[in-house]
């Protein structure tokens, strides 16, 4: 199978991530008084817009509102480093238990009416909804502080003995402040195999298997995926997931590419696999209904969000589009 380069989104990142000096804390105190530096406010995993330009504090102003205003830099347990951008220290702070009525402090320093953001000064913008206005690099750099932003959240206290934590690493660890226990906690990413399974009939045109899966809107097919359990290869999720989802057999599982998806915190690994056997039975929890498709079929399929009985693709952000464009590429 011919590969492509990936393009598809939250794989353009390009901060240096510092890992080795945003241990230092006066390295972050001095990345955080840095003229240059930017912070992202996130307020319940959804971004601030202004105009269709995602909204970032700078300058002395800007700091003095965090710090008079929500005591949230001094604090630093919602503030994460996210990297360099080239000397440029970005970091994003979570603003989530602030009322949605008083987020227009971040954009202005004047007094503004509470029902701006009612009136579109101040947008409150989803990620995924975010993805046709800001870049691909801009797009990584926003999933990757909505997975830490996240595991911040559901780990304010330690899993062994309840207390506690404080952000070290400049939010990239979490750690109990209990003295006779003080583990260390870190950001986990959930392994997941999304695969395109593959089918040579016995009149030489190939037909992959597409599937409409319980979560998605009627007649939106998709590839099959699913998370690797504990102890199993990469391989042998693909075979047990396909199985377990749609009743075929497959083997020459190769890997293709890898997606970092933030919803909230999962690295995709694509796949191709094959079978010999078409058949299908699929397993009605998680699947609709999944059918055998040829190239010429698939290209008349509609896009993700239009209207209309047709079946309709994956978003085009998504590793499945990728594993799908990609093997109609070779389908000529």
């Amino acid at each position: 199978m011919t590969k492509f380069s990936p393009a598809f989104s939250f794989t353009q990142m390009t901060l240096d991530r510092a890992s080795s000096q945003r241990k230092s804390k006066e390295w972050i105190q001095e990345q955080l008084a840095h003229p240059e530096c930017e912070i992202i406010p996130i307020w319940q995993g959804k971004y601030l817009f202004k105009e269709k330009s995602l909204v970032s504090l700078s300058g002395e102003a800007k700091f003095k509102i965090l710090n008079q205003s929500y005591k949230l830099i001094n604090k630093q347990q919602s503030l994460v480093f996210l990297g360099l951008e080239n000397t440029s220290p970005i970091f994003v702070v979570d603003i989530s238990s602030l009322p949605e009525t008083s987020l227009t402090d971040f954009v202005e320093e004047d007094s503004i009416e509470e029902d701006f953001i009612e009136q579109g000064v101040i947008e409150l913008i989803d990620l995924r909804a975010a993805l046709s206005i800001i870049t691909d690099e801009k797009a990584s750099m926003l999933g990757y502080a909505s997975s830490l932003t996240h595991w911040y959240r559901f780990n304010r206290f330690c899993g062994v003995c309840g207390d506690k934590t404080l952000a070290a690493n400049g939010g990239h660890s979490l750690k109990c402040v209990n003295e006779h226990c003080h583990k260390e906690f870190f950001p986990r990413t959930d392994a997941v195999v999304i695969m395109l399974v593959v089918y040579q009939s016995e009149n030489g045109i190939e037909k992959c298997l597409l599937a409409e899966h319980q979560r998605m809107a009627g007649k939106v097919v998709s590839t099959l995926a699913g998370f690797v359990d504990p102890a199993e290869t990469l391989e042998q999720a693909v075979i047990r997931e396909v199985k377990e989802e749609a009743g075929v057999n497959v083997f020459d599982v190769e890997y293709i590419a890898s997606q970092p998806w933030p919803f909230p915190s999962s690295l995709m690994l694509g796949f191709y696999a094959k079978t010999n056997d078409p058949s299908i039975f699929i397993d009605d929890e998680e699947i609709r209904d999944a059918k055998w498709f040829t190239a010429a079929q698939i290209r008349q399929f509609d896009e993700w969000g239009d209207e209309g009985d047709n079946y309709k693709l994956p978003r085009r952000q998504s590793i499945a589009r990728f594993l799908i464009d990609n093997w109609l590429e070779t389908q000529k």
